[in-house]
């Protein structure tokens, strides 16, 4: 009986698509027109669009909700990997802000200070914002995009464009222009575990030792009696994990698996399984640890955590040897040092444990590898531009690549390849990557 529900609404939905597609054909003329519009207000987005509105081109900054940030404040991810070359000019201007604001300390960040801090600098550069919108779909015309169809409470509307940035994380932008993607494993098309971050306040810190070693024990006979359903391959895992600007507490364990977060009915299914986990985990931790007796779900992220969709093929595709080998490129126009992050099963059965996994696929200390500009250039569609989660890459060197402070360096080198492309009046495509390095540099890239 559910399976045929969910059908029906399925056939409903797909109605609904295929009206819209033919109202895509009879109205074309765009309600308003920009240089640059960047579908994605996350890390990646805030580095795209400040970096086209400094070389003063009209740029729209479209958001599905109602404040930037993405995965950081969306997700409640408030805390920043630390790589080399983190400090890219974006992401220097967003924490300096941050500070002024009292809302940093160290890697750690209070979510709602970070949507006042980005929301300030991206007005201040002259960006203009949508919220509550979603990209529908690219307009493509003879190979070429020229804008894009959003869904918002104005209805379905066309917004036209120079140029488009697809800073969507699952490159959506680019995936409706036609524009070949990869997902998943090769083999099966697994991808990485989701994660729905809480914030939990109440814990009291009073310096006593917690012996994680036998908390973990218990985790594991609670998931045996399926109190605590959490994936088995994580238990052992479970810490206090990161202490927040106001000293809120977080878990950062995998909720939801085999899961295909471009798929709506799997993504609404992960977002209820998983604060389910929330629930549960609170519960043990409340009845097992000392210091959270008393502890209380402030909130939950918005969005789930999501670690990987669709990865564009692009001119070039940075491989897993490239961040393993250091990889260095005479367009490289940003560069990172953090492990191979893979949220997958086998990576905690990994012989010695997950830790000697990290150190297996950790680069030498002081090393780094680079991104060079052609991982941002889609094939075959031009007027387009990808940035952060979503550009060019094999699925090993996007579990390095898709962190926060990468991802708005790779934001910035599209926004100035965009900018230089409209300025010298070129695709994209034909835009010098050693020029775009240069100019990232001379912006106050960490190169």
């Amino acid at each position: 009986m559910l399976d045929g529900k969910i059908n029906e609404e399925k056939q409903t939905l797909t109605m609904c698509l295929i009206a819209m597609k033919k109202k895509k054909t009879s109205k074309t003329a765009p309600v308003n027109t920009y240089d640059v519009i960047v579908c994605g207000g996350g890390s990646a987005g805030l580095g795209a669009a400040l970096a086209v509105a400094q070389q003063g081109l009209s740029t729209l900054l479209i958001e599905q909700f109602n404040f930037l940030g993405g995965t950081a404040t969306a997700s409640l991810n408030f805390g920043f990997v630390q790589t080399i070359g983190m400090n890219g000019p974006a992401f220097k201007k967003l924490y300096q802000r941050m500070q002024e604001l009292g809302g940093v300390r160290k890697e750690y960040f209070d979510p709602e200070t970070y949507k006042m801090a980005a929301q300030t600098m991206m007005l201040d550069a002259g960006v203009k914002l949508l919220f509550h919108t979603f990209m529908e779909s690219a307009h493509v015309e003879n190979g070429r995009i020229k804008g894009v169809y959003v869904v918002n409470k104005g209805g379905f509307q066309f917004l036209g464009a120079k140029m488009v940035i697809d800073a969507t994380g699952d490159a959506d932008v680019a995936f409706s222009a036609g524009v070949e993607c990869k997902k998943g494993r090769e083999h099966d098309g697994r991808m990485q575990a989701l994660t729905l971050r809480p914030r939990i306040g109440g814990v009291a810190d009073k310096g006593a030792k917690v012996d994680w070693k036998r908390i973990n024990e218990l985790l594991e006979e609670e998931r045996k009696k399926g109190t605590v359903r959490i994936p088995p391959y994580v238990v052992g895992y479970l810490d206090a994990g990161g202490v927040g600007v106001r000293h809120e507490r977080t878990f950062n364990l995998d909720m939801a698996a085999e899961i295909d977060a471009t798929d709506p009915w799997q993504l609404t299914h992960a977002e209820i399984e998983a604060r389910k986990r929330v629930w549960e985990l609170l519960s043990f931790m409340r009845k097992n640890v000392p210091g959270w007796e008393n502890a209380y779900l402030i909130d939950t992220g918005v969005l789930i955590g999501i670690r990987e969709t669709r990865r564009i093929v692009g001119k070039y595709v940075l491989s897993r040897d490239d961040v393993m080998k250091g990889g260095k490129f005479k367009d490289g126009i940003a560069r990172c040092s953090f492990w191979v992050d893979m949220h997958d099963p086998e990576i905690f059965q990994y012989p010695g444990g997950l830790g000697a996994y990290i150190k297996a696929v950790r680069l030498p200390e002081g090393e780094w590898y680079e991104i060079p500009y052609a991982c941002l250039v889609p094939e075959k569609v031009e007027g387009l531009l990808v940035c952060g989660r979503c550009i060019s890459s094999d699925r090993e060197a996007n579990g390095s690549v898709r962190i926060m402070p990468t991802c708005m360096n790779t934001g910035t080198a599209a926004g100035i390849g965009a900018a230089m492309a409209l300025l010298g009046g070129v695709e994209p495509s034909l835009v010098n990557g050693v020029e775009v390095r240069k100019r990232v540099l001379e912006a106050g890239g960490d190169l």
